[in-house]
């Protein structure tokens, strides 16, 4: 646990907890890009980033990711599960970008390809394709630096991949979400209309928390 840390204090997420298992916390996120059903996954432990986690930690965040995939696949009934078993988008600010100091995985019932944008931003940067579900924990104990970490359940495009020390600022990856999906209004997640947001993060919480309590 760390001081004044937000995703530290369950208190100042109960509303919007979906589930806690298996050490860690499924939450409906505050600045709801899509029309709700975008959530948070993130240990419980006070950790700076996904790849940081430990082989134990990470079989698990993977095993519920696909949990998360699924359930929104079922709750939003997408209609790009015809065209991909997981039709979402996932990403994770790898420290640089953050808000909040605390790792935690985006995942949004949409599909989009942030590929090119992010090369487009960032050209000397390293992009690498992951091969396999830890590749980013196996690359980050070898090279310990920030990183941008982004796939998609697109049959095309359907490896993640990690962009290396990126000069991204903060909620870098929740903005080129939001203008992707032409809600740039929604993109920084302190400045979205408060009344809205609730409203869309409580009928997200209203769909999912059943999938995992029931």
């Amino acid at each position: 646990m760390s001081e004044n840390c937000p995703f530290c204090d369950r208190k100042q997420f109960e509303e919007r907890l979906i589930a806690k298992t298996e050490g860690f916390y499924i939450i409906a996120t505050l600045g709801q890009i899509t029309d709700s059903g975008y959530v948070l996954l993130f240990p419980v432990e006070h950790t700076l980033c996904m790849g940081a986690l430990s082989r134990e930690q990470t079989s698990t965040m993977l095993g519920l990711a696909k949990k998360i995939c699924s359930a929104l696949t079922q709750k939003y009934k997408l209609e790009q599960a015809r065209q991909s078993l997981y039709p979402i988008t996932l990403f994770e600010h790898g420290i640089v970008g953050q808000t909040i100091k605390h790792a935690h995985l985006h995942l949004l019932p949409t599909i989009l390809d942030l590929t090119q944008k992010i090369q487009d931003d960032f050209p000397e940067s390293k992009i690498e394709e992951l091969q396999y579900a830890s590749h980013l924990q196996e690359l980050y104990r070898k090279r310990p630096e920030p990183y941008l970490y982004w796939g998609s359940g697109e049959e095309n495009n359907s490896k993640a991949r990690v962009c290396w020390n990126p000069n991204a600022p903060a909620q870098y990856l929740r903005i080129i979400t939001a203008q992707a999906l032409n809600r740039p209004e929604r993109a920084n997640w302190r400045q979205m209309d408060a009344e809205l947001d609730r409203k869309l993060w409580t009928e997200t919480v209203k769909r999912l928390r059943p999938h995992f309590n029931g």
